[in-house]
């Protein structure tokens, strides 16, 4: 077990200045193909790794008009899915599924979608996914799907995890286009449809913002608690108390998406981009 990290010698971000509350607004229902990715192609490793979000699902997504999969991110190759002679690997996401009987939270890896409670629908989310690796055969995942839930029942609730174990071919090679993607699935190699070939490219539907990507595991190798995830709390309240975050943006906007950081891992929009939500 280590010690959660520190600033390692390099200032904290500046706080970005007090202004209207922004977000990414996602429609998630389109018919047609727009790309509407935010995407980043030259990411950190896949493991470890510690994402922050505030996202406001607008669910559910209707089958009836697009594919009800869901989007808030992945890390993945940005292109075929089953680029490892046709296996998926090395990739993992969090966000809303569609299972049997409703759409409820998942954690998406290993080709396996591991079922979680049903959201709230149209109500703010403040979320953590954290990944490390243990050993060569081993990979931790946990989806804090409702932070607030998370510390009011002190771990109890508002949280699933998934490990793959026994495994030392998951994740043992990058992809050849490694991505990490905010809103939409990346795109299959014909660049036609979404990972899955779905129309709508698996979009979100509502708002994504506060978001806060770590190159690190913040808290312990331990399943989490509300103890063990003290850095988790520090950065919440004020990013870069803890870690200066990879990539930051509380308030994104579809023509600022630049990180706020001061580390210059800056996104883009490859094709159109969501709509403007303010608070």
């Amino acid at each position: 077990m280590r010690p959660g990290p520190t600033v390692c010698g390099r200032a904290p971000p500046a706080a970005q200045s007090a202004v209207q509350t922004t977000g990414l607004e996602w429609g998630g229902n389109e018919t047609g193909n727009t790309q509407r990715v935010l995407r980043w192609l030259n990411p950190f490793p896949i493991y470890d790794a510690t994402y922050i979000f505030r996202i406001y699902p607008k669910g559910p997504k209707s089958a009836a008009t697009n594919p009800a999969y869901w989007t808030t991110f992945f890390w993945g190759n940005y292109g075929d899915f089953g680029w490892d002679s046709s296996v998926a690997n090395t990739y993992y996401g969090g966000h809303p599924y569609p299972f049997v009987g409703g759409q409820n939270w998942e954690i998406s890896v290993g080709s396996f979608d591991i079922e979680g409670p049903a959201p709230e629908w149209n109500r703010w989310y403040t979320q953590v996914f954290r990944a490390w690796r243990e050993s060569s055969t081993s990979c931790h995942h946990e989806f804090i799907y409702d932070w607030d839930l998370f510390v009011s029942s002190n771990g109890a609730d508002g949280i699933m995890a998934y490990e793959i174990e026994g495994s030392s071919d998951w994740a043992s090679t990058d992809p050849p286009t490694p991505s990490i993607v905010v809103g939409e699935a990346p795109p299959n190699d014909a660049n036609t449809a979404s990972w899955g070939g779905y129309q709508g490219r698996e979009q979100f539907k509502g708002i994504i913002r506060g978001m806060q990507f770590y190159d690190a595991l913040l808290g312990s190798e331990a399943p989490a608690t509300v103890a063990n995830t003290a850095p988790i709390a520090s950065e919440i309240a004020n990013p870069g108390s803890s870690r200066t975050p990879w990539y930051l943006n509380l308030n994104p906007t579809p023509s600022d998406v630049t990180d706020k950081s001061g580390s210059g891992h800056h996104p883009s929009f490859p094709a159109s981009s969501p709509s403007l939500w303010e608070g």
